[in-house]
């Protein structure tokens, strides 16, 4: 028994009129909505300015540099683009590369120099859009220099054209032409590409339009990398509905608990992240804490019924499942809490089956393997003919399917449940990787005869783990640890290197010779290479972090220099338990996510959270130990009244002294038309006089600001009320937004950097 969904197709106005092509979905809301805000770039990890980019602004980019390829461009190619994405300059380049008839592929910056080599030598890429940067690397890894373009310079120069050139339509270009390749991890360690179809997309993104319904001026925040095809969905379920893409750059996606606020701050809408993002974020009552947050799509990985009870509560939460062979997103469902979790129904276009290991359908509540068919599917993986074969094979009675590896059952009313892998590919955090492709590249390495990986359960988290056989039985101390790990970065992106490992004797195999990763065992404990010196704490902050950091990451004993994600193997997830465990500690409560991932040793962090500490300790015993309220509140009398006396005296010379002798002298109808002039003279006399009083009382007072405790009603207290009272009489609203603000907060001791608004 099988679940079909036909393709909808031209059943009403709308869908007759439904794009065949993935960039007409844009050009539709560009004509539709051409001054609503398509993409908005916030402030962070160095940009001191938003950037927010119309539709129309969009599309004027796009036109322009698509004729630009079209010297390029002929028939069916690849277009690459290696940019990062705090600007329009990515979005630009992958609507240009669709316009002129070609297809991208997108390669993250953070990829080592021999993936993108080996991207660049498969997809045979015509033209490759970078930046300065990517420019030289790609040089380095033997790209041809002429066709590498840095897309700010051109941008730059094109900024003064108005008018963008038309770009006709290629007339190759067609629903089954190529759209996009997604590389994804390959058992051989070297990277496949997976070619999708226009119409394919195009499909995914129509049902998208249907069943979110989103509008203009809804927020949806973009996360993933390029490289990943979740990123196409997540900007295209924007762009079709004339919404707008709001990046979130890999710094705040870091920020663990603290996403919650820019999550806030940005107004967004909708947000689809995989189920680890949710949990690092900490937040215990998301309904209450991002009440417009309406729409969670999560998917590229399993959810967890936890994480779905609590997310669910408030909004929509919708569950999706799909391979990048078929195009991201094949089967989904809403989610509501205390529901079994299941990845639901095939979206429309799709069909799915339960088959045995003869390709066998099976009855419901059966397990076996789901494969997928329909208009989703992938033409195949580039230049992989007997792969292609393999995975998207021809069935006689079902047609062309995909092989998915995923072991399902379906329940009687047709929903699929899903239990895991069959294979050794693996779901890590939302990425899609093949351990075999980290063994082949572990056996590479130097010293290593065998390699087996795992994914080893540590509580709730998922931790990559490595095991080798050193080709010496005799010193399988030689082997280290930390080289194997830095050859590995060379070649692999930072998700597929693996946070422990293990030295074995030989692997545990099957009856049949082949590897048994059921039996490889779990690794506790620190792996720290053999001989390498273990500091121990030396102080009582650098123990509460250790203390902290082994019970989120279950390692028996860490040194002061470990690093926490390179040697420790924590990730993103570790780092928001890490800080939620640190704050309960008054000595380290200090810390933050952003601190972790720039101090990443104890001795680091520790430094971080006792800066100032003894300073504290010290003033802590120079302030009073108890306030009295009687003398803090007559103190605080003496000082209003003493505003007091002197604003009435200033006021009394300013109205009987001063106004009558210039209404004498000039006449009453001068000083009405001179009014406005005399008040902005007076207001640009008395603003740095009020400034430079308020610095002399703030320094008198108080001195330099510094961390302490103090009382209530003690002495600090009371000075510190003082100066606060005295900061009034600035008119700040005069000065909010000019550069006298921040020079007069700078003299009265804020750290404020140049060039900041």
């Amino acid at each position: 028994m099988s679940v079909l969904v036909q393709p909808i197709l031209n059943d009403d106005a709308d869908s007759a009129d439904e794009p065949a092509l993935l960039h007409q979905f844009f050009e539709r809301s560009a004509r539709k909505w051409p001054d609503r805000p398509a993409l908005d770039v916030p402030p962070g990890n160095g940009r001191p300015a938003r950037r927010v980019v119309s539709y129309e602004e969009l599309e004027r980019q796009s036109n322009t540099f698509a004729s630009l390829l079209t010297s390029f461009v002929e028939n069916e190619c690849v277009v690459a683009i290696l940019l990062p994405r705090f600007n329009e300059h990515l979005l630009v380049s992958q609507l240009a590369a669709l316009k002129s008839g070609a297809a991208y592929t997108c390669i993250d910056p953070a990829f080592p120099d021999e993936q993108v080599r080996d991207i660049l030598d498969d997809s045979a890429a015509v033209v490759l859009l970078t930046d300065e940067e990517g420019r030289s690397r790609a040089i380095n890894c033997g790209y041809d220099f002429e066709k590498a373009f840095d897309v700010a310079k051109i941008a730059s120069q094109i900024a003064a054209q108005t008018n963008a050139p038309d770009t006709a339509q290629p007339e190759w270009l067609a629903p089954n032409s190529l759209a996009y390749v997604i590389y994804t991890s390959g058992t051989t360690g070297r990277p496949k590409g997976v070619m999708i179809e226009h119409r394919s997309i195009a499909n995914l993104v129509a049902s998208n339009i249907t069943e979110f319904n989103l509008k203009p001026g809804d927020r949806v925040a973009q996360s993933s990398s390029s490289a990943y095809d979740s990123s196409i969905e997540e900007t295209w379920l924007a762009l079709a509905a004339g919404a707008t893409v709001v990046i979130v750059d890999d710094e705040t996606v870091r920020l663990g608990p603290d996403l919650v606020d820019w999550l806030r701050r940005e107004r967004i809408a909708m947000l689809c992240p995989p189920p680890t993002l949710l949990r690092t974020l900490g937040c215990e009552k998301p309904e209450i804490a991002l009440p417009e947050l309406a729409l969670l799509y999560v998917g590229g990985e399993a959810l967890p019924s936890d994480v779905a009870d609590r997310w669910a509560r408030g909004r929509r939460l919708v569950n999706g499942y799909g391979p990048t062979e078929c195009t991201v997103t094949s089967v989904r469902t809403t989610i509501a809490p205390g529901e079994p979790i299941t990845i639901g129904w095939p979206i429309r276009g799709f069909q799915a089956w339960v088959l045995n290991e003869s390709l066998e359908e099976v009855a419901d509540g059966e397990k076996g393997e789901l494969c997928l068919g329909g208009i989703g599917l992938a033409r195949g993986y580039r230049n992989r003919p007997e792969l292609t074969e393999l995975k998207f094979p021809v069935h006689p009675r079902l047609g062309r399917i995909y092989r998915t590896g995923d072991l399902v059952h379906r329940a009687s009313d047709g929903a699929f449940f899903c239990h895991g892998r069959i294979d050794s590919q693996v779901k890590l955090r939302g990425y899609r990787v093949e351990l075999e492709a980290i063994e082949a590249r572990l056996a590479e390495c130097e010293g290593v005869r065998e390699a087996a990986c795992k994914i080893q359960q540590d509580g709730a988290q998922q931790t990559l783990a490595a095991f080798v056989v050193p080709e010496d039985d005799q010193n399988t101390r030689a082997l280290s640890y930390d080289n194997l790990k830095a050859s590995l970065r060379r070649v692999l992106p930072p998700y597929m290197v693996p946070a422990r490992f293990a030295t074995l004797a030989e692997l545990p195999t099957t009856i049949g010779g082949k590897l048994d990763r059921e039996r490889l065992p779990s690794i506790e404990g620190s792996w720290r290479d053999n001989g390498q010196q273990s500091v121990s704490p030396r102080n009582q902050v650098e123990s509460s972090i250790e203390a902290a950091l082994r019970e989120v990451l279950r390692i028996d004993k860490i040194s002061v220099h470990d690093d926490f994600f390179n040697d420790l193997g924590g990730d993103s997830l570790h780092a928001a338990e890490l800080i939620s465990v640190l704050r309960d500690d008054r000595s380290t409560a200090s810390i933050t996510v952003r601190d972790l991932y720039e101090a990443r040793t104890v001795e680091a962090l520790a430094l971080r959270a006792g800066a100032g500490e003894s300073d504290i300790e010290d003033q802590s015993q120079a302030v009073l130990q108890r306030g009295n309220p009687i003398v803090a509140t007559i103190l605080q009398t003496a000082w209003l009244l003493a505003g007091l006396v002197v604003g009435s005296a200033a006021s009394y010379v300013a109205g009987f002294e001063v106004l009558p002798r210039l209404v004498n002298s000039l006449g009453l109808i001068s000083i009405i038309v001179l009014g406005p002039f005399v008040v902005f003279a007076a207001l640009a006399v008395y603003t740095p006089i009020a400034i430079l009083f308020s610095v002399l009382v703030k320094r008198v007072l108080i001195g330099r600001y510094q961390p302490l405790r103090a009382p209530v009603w003690g002495s600090f207290y009371v000075r510190n009320w003082m100066v606060q009272r005295t900061l009034r009489i600035i008119p700040w609203r005069l000065i909010e937004g000019t550069v006298f603000q921040a020079a007069a907060l700078r003299m009265l001791g804020a750290r404020i950097g140049k060039r900041v608004h």
